[in-house]
């Protein structure tokens, strides 16, 4: 044999064992990681975050294997590749798969800091033992990148004041006023049930209650809100204005109401919670302010308390109605009297129901038995009534006319007070005419003793039956 070719038939021989070599080196069971997706593109700090691994044993491999591990965990953990790195989740024992098979395993995580964070997922199988040896290890891994966001804690409350009357429907599962009795998850004050009433209780609930208010709460962060309850406050509408002359001494009232605290479930990240805060009888228009303390999911570690608040804040009752005294003539007879002609308009969008205008009591002025009041009947939106009232002035004393109009809208009674101004001394009894004032203090007429008694600057709830 020449040189050349013994060096040739040496080089085959190399190739031959080089390539037994390398087949006994790939391992019977061809584990593989198929994909990593994780459950939100753009997690927050904080959030529960999921992560779905397909593990797969290659259709072409000889033999099965036993995943009995997979771990998260993070992939810049040191320099050193024999270090054990923290898990940060691992399921164990996963299962056997045959050739061609796949599974899925879901890993947890959270983040503590925004930013991008490298993750390596890491699978080990064992192989099936043959010929008495000891059972194959393989072990794969795949790196990761998830993008964490900073987190959002926003709780915001939305609170609509109801009337009684859009609480109750011809429809046993649906009421008026667009609120659905299925769909409230609580009926707070008032007698309501709260979060354990059954359905029936709580439709019983909404549909009795005296001064209900719509409340939402809804979660536009990005971090669960727990131990969320509700408290309701409410302060007199005319405090601080000094209208009768106690008020004015002090910013600060007694409140009116005060409801809760009501404890409302988790709001998790995008969802709401619908209640109804009844705040009861209520003897006097007021500003309401709905309060929802929380906690975010995020200080739970540290242990705190409800320690955040987000605010709403209504007037109750609710009024769209809006009486106007316009085009008002005032004259003095011969005999002294003083007539008012004018018009009852409704500037509001809502309809003013049993409106009757009357003469105000005030110093020099006094009502005659024959024109003291005038029933003007219903009012619509945008329209007007004409009415006429008789009174005695004393000009040296008075300068107006105090007039009183009392109505009902959606239930509730009203009353507010305008003035209209007496004709000047100088024009004598030739019947000279005066201009309207504004709308004075608003009160709610209630029932006393069966008999309506209108009470100027404070307020009876009345349902009409």
């Amino acid at each position: 044999m020449t040189p050349t070719r013994t060096t040739a038939a040496l080089l085959a021989l190399l190739a031959l064992l080089g390539a037994v070599g390398a087949a006994a080196a790939v391992p019977d069971a061809r584990i593989a990681i198929d994909g990593v997706d994780v459950s939100s593109s753009e997690p927050a700090v904080g959030e529960r975050t999921a992560l779905n691994v397909t593990v797969s044993n290659s259709g072409g491999s000889p033999a099965a294997a036993d995943v009995t591990s997979v771990r998260l965990i993070d992939a810049d953990g040191g320099d050193d590749e024999d270090a054990d790195r923290d898990s940060r989740d691992e399921a164990t024992a996963v299962g056997a798969l045959s050739a061609g098979d796949a599974t899925d395993v879901v890993l947890w995580t959270r983040f503590d800091e925004p930013g991008e964070h490298r993750l390596t997922v890491e699978v080990v199988a064992e192989g099936e033992a043959t010929d008495g040896d000891d059972r194959e290890t393989v072990t794969v891994t795949r790196d990761v990148v998830v993008d964490v966001q900073p987190a959002e804690v926003a709780l915001d409350v939305r609170a609509r004041a109801l009337s009684p009357e859009d609480l109750r429907s011809d429809e046993e599962d649906q009421s008026a006023g667009g609120i659905g009795v299925d769909g409230i998850e609580g009926v707070f004050g008032g007698g309501g049930g709260g979060l354990q009433s059954s359905d029936d209780d709580a439709a019983e609930s909404v549909r009795s209650a005296d001064s209900p208010v719509a409340v939402t709460v809804v979660n536009t962060g990005t971090s669960t809100a727990d131990r969320v309850h509700l408290t309701a406050v409410g302060t007199p509408v005319e405090a601080g204005r000094g209208d009768d002359g106690d008020a004015g001494e002090s910013d600060a009232a007694d409140p009116t109401v005060e409801a809760g605290p009501f404890v409302v479930e988790d709001v998790a990240p995008g969802e709401e919670r619908r209640v109804i805060v009844d705040l009861g009888p209520l003897d006097e228009r007021s500003d309401v302010t709905v309060t929802a303390a929380f906690r975010s999911e995020l200080d739970a570690p540290a242990g705190a308390g409800a320690n955040r608040t987000a605010t709403s804040s209504v007037r109750y009752p609710t009024r769209e109605g809006a009486p106007t005294v316009t085009d008002a003539a005032v004259r003095t007879t011969e005999g002294g009297e003083v007539v008012v002609d004018a018009n009852l308009g409704n500037a509001g969008t809502g309809e003013l129901e049993g409106v009757v205008v009357s003469v105000a009591g005030a110093e020099g002025v006094e009502p005659t038995p024959a024109g003291r009041e005038y029933f003007v009947g219903g009012v619509g939106a945008g329209d007007f009534v004409a009415f006429d009232l008789r009174t005695t002035a004393n000009a040296s004393v008075a300068d107006s006319i105090p007039i009183r109009i009392a109505y009902t809208e959606r239930g509730v009674r009203y009353t507010e007070t305008t003035t209209v101004a007496l004709p000047e001394s100088g024009d004598g009894g030739g019947g000279g005419s005066g201009g309207v004032g504004t709308l004075g203090a608003l009160g709610i007429v209630g029932l006393v003793g069966g008999a309506g008694v209108a009470v100027v600057g404070s307020a009876v709830r009345r349902r009409d039956v």
